[in-house]
């Protein structure tokens, strides 16, 4: 390449139109911020929640691997206030399966009455079923602990999700709601394993949180996230079960889609969640994070893209590249750096828990912007130490079956 367009460059030939579009777009990005930080203030207080009437509650927890703190996260389950009867089921696909041994544990302690603060009527039981339904391998675990299922109230949860004593009485009080199918909750980031797991849930705190509270408040979002899943039976049963979703990777999201096509509503709770991160290197947490990503990309293409809007850091900063550093790029990238942290302040005096220096919050920004550009590349996902490719309707496969389909 000649030295002419480096020439051009320098002399603003070319860098100023550019420069120009970045910087209209790192403008239309820290407005977002400011409607995030309203959208953050209008959601709902919480408020202390009994419900009317006591269901027999059946919790499922699908298990996979010893998990960083998996015996306290699951302990939190068995530590409910709720005054009717509890049912746990954990699950796994095998016997020698390092998750079990925590279920053992509170199998143990719950038979023997030794849970500290348990509901009077609980117990808890682990199934291991090796039964296989389709390419996801947590549902198909969820299609084997629902023959089990002895009440008619249902919540599941991801096994790394904690929850404070009063969760089971307020998912109880909010679905009883009038119209109201199934009750999710959001969640924060709750990092276990280092710097690179606060990286990790600095992503949830401050990426995923905003925009979906921004979403909703919009009516541009209808969240439904395996953080928590609560629904009557009779609902489960109507929408086909999980059977229905067994080749998903975003399982969450089509149950959410399939109660809605019984013409009930998605309630989002007002309270969030623990939901805990062990990345310990870059690499893990670039490899969630982009399966997130392609995740959302296959689901939802527009708003993917729509999502732009969310980067302002990264932006600015380029139109500060491109425009030679000029004061008004330069200036616009101090708002968007200060918006930033603003909003990530206002997170955490709103859902308090696990705080991040306000420093790092633009460094995540700019490493959530450069996974949101590879998740429109070609690739594979990965999880649950397996590659799978995902079609365009979220359906996944195993790499291999997928290459054979293709040959």
């Amino acid at each position: 390449m000649d030295g002419s367009w480096f020439s051009a460059m320098e002399n603003g030939i070319a860098a100023a139109p550019v420069a120009a579009v970045l910087a209209v777009i790192a403008c239309a990005a820290v407005l977002y911020t400011f409607l995030a930080l309203f959208s953050l203030k209008r959601f709902a207080p919480p408020v202390a929640a009994a419900p009317a009437e006591t269901l027999g509650v059946t919790i499922l927890k699908p298990l996979y691997g010893a998990e960083t703190g998996l015996y306290e996260h699951l302990l939190s389950f068995c530590r409910q206030n709720y005054a009717g009867p509890v049912q746990i089921i954990f699950g796994v696909h095998h016997h020698d399966d390092a998750a079990a041994a925590a279920a053992r544990r509170l199998v143990a302690l719950a038979r023997a009455g030794k849970i500290e603060g348990a509901p009077a009527k609980l117990s808890v039981e682990l199934a291991i079923d090796a039964t296989v339904h389709g390419t996801n391998g947590k549902v198909s675990n969820l299609i084997n602990l629902s023959r089990r299922i002895e009440h008619p109230f249902v919540v599941l949860a991801d096994s790394d999700i904690s929850v404070e004593p009063d969760y089971l009485d307020r998912l109880a009080a909010a679905i009883e709601r009038p119209n109201v199918g199934l009750v999710t909750c959001l969640y924060r980031g709750k990092p276990l394993a280092g710097f690179w797991s606060r990286l990790g849930a600095m992503g949830v705190d401050y990426g995923f949180l905003p925009n979906v509270l921004t979403g909703m408040a919009l009516n541009m979002a209808e969240p439904c996230v395996g953080a928590t899943i609560a629904l009557r039976r009779d609902t489960l049963e109507a929408i086909g079960g999980f059977e229905r979703v067994k080749d998903q990777l975003a399982d969450d999201y089509m149950l959410g889609e399939a109660v809605r096509e019984l013409g009930l509503e998605i309630a989002v709770a007002d309270f969030v969640v623990g939901h805990a991160h062990f990345e310990r290197s870059l690499g893990e947490v670039w490899r969630r994070d982009l399966r997130w990503g392609r995740t959302i990309r296959s689901l939802d293409p527009i708003g993917h893209i729509g999502s732009a809007v969310t980067f302002p850091v990264a932006w600015a900063l380029l139109a500060v590249l491109i425009s030679g550093f000029s004061p008004t790029t330069v200036a616009l990238a101090g708002a968007a750096v200060l918006a930033r942290m603003i909003l990530q302040f206002a997170i955490d005096q709103r859902f308090p828990g696990h705080d991040h220096a306000l420093w790092l919050g633009p460094v995540r920004d700019l490493f959530s912007f450069a996974v949101f550009i590879a998740s429109f590349l070609p690739g594979q996902v990965h999880w649950r130490g397996q590659d799978y490719e995902l079609r365009d309707d979220g359906v996944m496969a195993e790499v291999e079956e997928a290459e054979v389909e293709t040959a």
